[in-house]
């Protein structure tokens, strides 16, 4: 076994340098982007979507998700499959072949992140990621691998996926592994993060973590912010909930409050992407008859072959699950103005997921907050029209160049629970064209300016 491990990893390294060959070297000199339409693309679920199958031009940046931290090593662990090491290697050649201006990032991650589902409100931390971190000597070493390997292998920029920092110590070692990243990285390599919320990571076995908003700022090219997997899908859940709402009356679980989180915490909108997600949520109903928001479950939803795991099924699986039920049972699509999300309800499954036409409301809200952009997680999750992905193409790319929409700040969601505003005229579930959130339909956004009142972060002086 040892030998085979070791076959692999010369292989890998072979095609790292074939690759670093025939690739074009990343374009150093570019500029700051203005815009930001991005994927992540994870390499272990390449069966379901080739990167022949992707549409490359419906994106600015793409990132190669992922690769982890030796569990005992603290290096950057490249793949030791084949095929994996392949992938690596045709990454950004491939997809830059058919389009040039496209910029793709490797995305270092927490190992098993690659889960679409992968509960941000269930996050541990990352021992491995952790421990190279803590360390000056093993995080100078890793900055000099990660920035060497994304460039020899074509790619732009590198992604700092550590899901989470799991204590006021690794969130400060966080601060100091991107200022040291910026400070290693060539003129005009990418720098982003993927991160939570920007305080009172929820969930969690810790409290009153905050991340390092100054080093993230002056850092990081923007922050790739999680607005999905904001509520459990395990043994844990009793009732059903909606995974990534706008708004929650009840709590902070929500989109508007994890963007608005790091805007408070002075980072400027454009540096903030706000996440989408291609997936949806899923659980078994205790009573089929009770199908609604908080009905009792009994387990999380089926086993799928998009997510491999159970509670989550891609946007194609859900798709397909309207149409595989037939007459056997009947579908029920239901939308939620107030906390802009959708469910539907098949027999005894419930899944929650983001269609077209919320997507559309989303955007409509970064747009109104000017954000640098959004990100899907992940496009090999799209069906097979890519529905998603070419809708949040034109919205964003509509919005971008309307006043309306870029020019007003100030969006806020404010303490739990919120008094929403009366709910906006329900989208057809029909495939008639969603319009482009206007100023009229998202008038009421910024009718009252919410004051957030997050905890200030209070200065720690760490004394070694």
């Amino acid at each position: 076994m040892a030998h085979t491990t070791l076959l692999y990893n010369v292989i890998s390294l072979s095609l790292s340098l074939a690759a670093s060959a025939l690739a074009p070297p990343p374009d150093t000199t570019q500029q700051a982007p203005t815009t930001v339409r991005a994927g992540y693309y994870f390499a272990d679920d390449a069966d379901l979507w080739p990167l022949s199958a992707l549409d490359a031009s419906l994106y600015t940046h793409l990132y190669y998700s992922s690769l982890s931290v030796h569990p005992t090593r603290h290096t950057l662990q490249l793949p030791a499959d084949l095929a994996q090491a392949r992938l690596l290697a045709s990454f950004s050649r491939e997809l830059k072949g058919r389009n040039p201006v496209l910029r793709t990032l490797l995305s270092l991650a927490t190992a098993g992140a690659e889960d679409a589902a992968a509960g941000a409100a269930r996050a541990s931390g990352d021992p491995a990621f952790a421990a190279m971190a803590a360390d000056p000597t093993s995080r100078v070493a890793f900055v000099d691998a990660a920035v060497r390997v994304p460039r020899e292998n074509g790619f732009d920029g590198i992604d700092v996926a550590w899901r989470f920092p799991a204590s006021v110590v690794e969130m400060a070692d966080f601060g100091f592994l991107v200022a040291e990243w910026r400070a290693a990285a060539p003129k005009g390599f990418l720098l982003t993060a993927t991160v939570y919320f920007s305080n009172h990571v929820f969930g969690a076995p810790f409290a009153g973590v905050d991340y390092p908003s100054e080093a993230v700022a002056g850092s990081l090219d923007w922050i790739n912010v999680m607005a999905f997997g904001l509520r459990p899908a395990d043994a844990a859940a009793t009732v059903t909930a909606f995974d990534a709402p706008l708004y929650d009356r009840a709590s902070h679980f929500s989109v508007s409050y994890g963007v608005v989180s790091w805007l408070d915490a002075g980072v400027p909108a454009g540096k903030v992407v706000m996440g989408l997600p291609l997936y949806g949520r899923s659980w078994f109903l205790r009573n089929k008859a009770n199908s609604g928001v908080g009905a009792p479950v009994v387990a999380a939803g089926p086993k799928q072959r998009g997510s491999n795991a159970t509670g989550a099924m891609s946007y194609a699986e859900v798709q397909a699950l309207t149409t595989t039920a037939g007459g056997r049972a009947p579908v029920m699509t239901s939308y939620d103005n107030g906390s802009v999300s959708s469910y539907l309800a098949v027999g005894d499954v419930w899944v929650a997921f983001d269609g077209a036409a919320f997507v559309a409301e989303k955007l409509g809200f970064a747009a109104r907050c000017s954000l640098l952009g959004y990100f899907l997680w992940p496009v090999n999750y799209d069906d097979a029209n890519l529905t998603v992905t070419r809708r949040a193409s034109e919205v964003w790319e509509q919005s971008k160049i309307s006043s309306d929409l870029r020019n007003v700040t100030g969006v806020r969601q404010g303490k739990a629970p919120f008094e929403l505003p009366p709910a906006l005229g329900s989208p057809s579930p029909a495939s008639e064209p969603v319009p482009v959130p206007t100023s009229a339909s998202f008038s009421w956004l910024c009718r009252k300016k919410l004051d957030a009142r997050l905890h200030l972060s209070v200065l720690i002086v760490l004394l070694y």
